[in-house]
């Protein structure tokens, strides 16, 4: 696993790019009649980060060059007995993902929503893993579906404590929260594998 420092320098760096367009999208529903409560607003910079923060986590990015080099485990649980920390790791790195979609979107208070678009992300990094960032193991899917699942858990308590009036501020207002919540995930796929490892390795010189 990358150092503290690094995974922050490397998440950083790619999430200067969305930070403005982050801008635009809420000042765009401002002025279309869809403003946004604060709180929501808030909550949306903080999932884009972690989002950046799990591809840097997973390796997405961490060289410059792109080339199809795929190392591909298909033997379910091999790994989660040989490597226990590991396993751990992958399934903490995925609960707030299944904490933040219900929190701030209202069509994945459904479970069944948020485990489907959990397992298409995380097949997502196992795709681009194997162009040369990593490893692809069927054990990190199952392990990043399980997160995702303790997450949506974790959200379902609080919800059972938090006011209402609070909660449906968390919550996105008149817009189509699929389609928003894919955009955000190709966008930063996009940023993570273009501008970020060059923004790193040429404008930062960090090898």
């Amino acid at each position: 696993m990358l150092p503290i420092s690094d995974i922050l320098i490397r998440s950083i760096s790619g999430y200067v790019f969305i930070f403005p367009v982050l801008i635009l999208y809420f000042s765009l529903l401002k002025k279309w009649g869809r403003k946004q409560n604060l709180i929501h607003i808030v909550t949306v910079f903080l999932f884009c980060y972690y989002l950046f923060g799990i591809l840097t986590v997973t390796g997405i990015g961490y060289t410059s060059t792109m080339s199809f080099r795929p190392r591909i485990s298909l033997i379910p649980f091999l790994s989660m007995i040989s490597g226990p920390i590991d396993t751990i790791l992958n399934v903490v790195l995925f609960v707030p993902f299944g904490f933040f979609l219900p929190l701030l979107y209202k069509k994945y208070r459904n479970i069944r929503n948020v485990i489907l678009t959990g397992f298409l992300f995380s097949l997502s990094v196992e795709i681009v893993q194997m162009f040369d960032w990593g490893a692809t193991d069927i054990n990190d899917l199952i392990t990043n579906t399980a997160g995702v699942c303790l997450g949506y858990l974790a959200y379902y308590l609080l919800s059972k404590v938090l006011p209402d009036n609070l909660r449906k501020q968390f919550q996105s207002n008149n817009v189509n929260d699929v389609v928003v919540v894919l955009l955000f995930a190709i966008y930063i796929f996009i940023i993570m594998v273009t501008v970020q490892p060059w923004v790193i390795h040429s404008l930062l010189n960090i090898e």
